[in-house]
């Protein structure tokens, strides 16, 4: 992650936890939740044993720490140290406090093999990272040697078709929609740098090469980026919403146009 990048998270890591804490943060939150447990029961059965989880770039440990109250062995990573420092408050808050204590660790994507001395894991939560890396192609690398054979990869990273359809209906900013179009990035507008959408089939392709074989892709956040702002507030709505969200995520073609593409991996030798 670039220093502009890295100062930019650091200076919005409050701001970032007021959103996950806002109706369509949490929104956001849920269908990933929803989404990743779902997959988990279909993976390890509902009852598995305790998993060995990575956690990169975890932000506020929202979905890690979650994981780590059910009993599972979680290690969170983070580039950012505001951020590393608000997923460990967040972890002295759990009541009862984890069977597995969680692990926090300061560091990067391509520095995680090393600062954990080549350990892998079963499962790894990659959510919203690669688009904000300069080269999101290469950041995919590093995560086949964190996987165990067999292990899984829960990926959720911009949707690079849905972008020039939001920001032509819900912000009228056509200009950055046609650049979005021939895959420019645009601002980020919590942190206010930019991030890449992801195309789907071309992401399906490198992990593939990589040999980690898809084997399941869901949508987040199909309307809610065009709903009034009144209605995401209004706390009688939000669970109606909730379950048309996961519903419609995992529908073609609505899930083709979410806002964020959900993608689940396997790494296959």
């Amino acid at each position: 992650m670039s220093t502009q990048a890295s100062i930019a998270f650091a200076k919005g890591a409050s701001a970032y936890q007021a959103y996950l804490e806002s109706p369509h943060g949490r929104l956001r939150l849920e269908i990933v939740w929803h989404q990743l447990s779902s997959i988990m029961a279909k993976a390890w059965g509902p009852d598995a044993a305790p998993l060995q989880i990575l956690d990169i770039g975890c932000g506020t440990g929202e979905l890690a720490l979650r994981l780590a109250a059910q009993g599972h062995a979680v290690t969170l990573l983070d580039s950012v140290g505001e951020m590393l420092d608000l997923a460990k408050d967040k972890g002295q808050g759990i009541t009862p406090p984890p069977p597995i204590a969680p692990c926090f660790l300061l560091g990067s994507l391509e520095q995680a093999s090393d600062l954990l001395e080549q350990k892998t894991f079963d499962l790894l939560l990659c959510h919203t990272v690669v688009e904000y890396l300069p080269n999101p192609e290469n950041a995919l690398i590093p995560l086949r040697s964190l996987l165990n054979a067999g292990g899984f990869l829960s990926l959720v990273t911009l949707n690079g078709w849905q972008e020039p359809l939001r920001l032509a209906v819900r912000d009228r900013k056509f200009d950055e929609a046609r650049r979005a179009l021939s895959g420019e990035g645009a601002k980020d507008s919590l942190f206010g740098i930019p991030r890449k959408g992801m195309v789907l089939d071309e992401f399906c392709a490198e992990l593939e090469a990589l040999g980690i074989e898809v084997v399941g892709h869901e949508g987040i956040l199909v309307f809610s980026d065009y709903l009034p702002s009144g209605v995401l507030e209004d706390p009688s709505s939000f669970p109606t919403l909730l379950r048309l969200e996961v519903e419609a995520g995992g529908r073609s073609p609505l899930k083709q146009v979410a806002r964020y593409l959900h993608l689940w991996g396997k790494r296959t030798g």
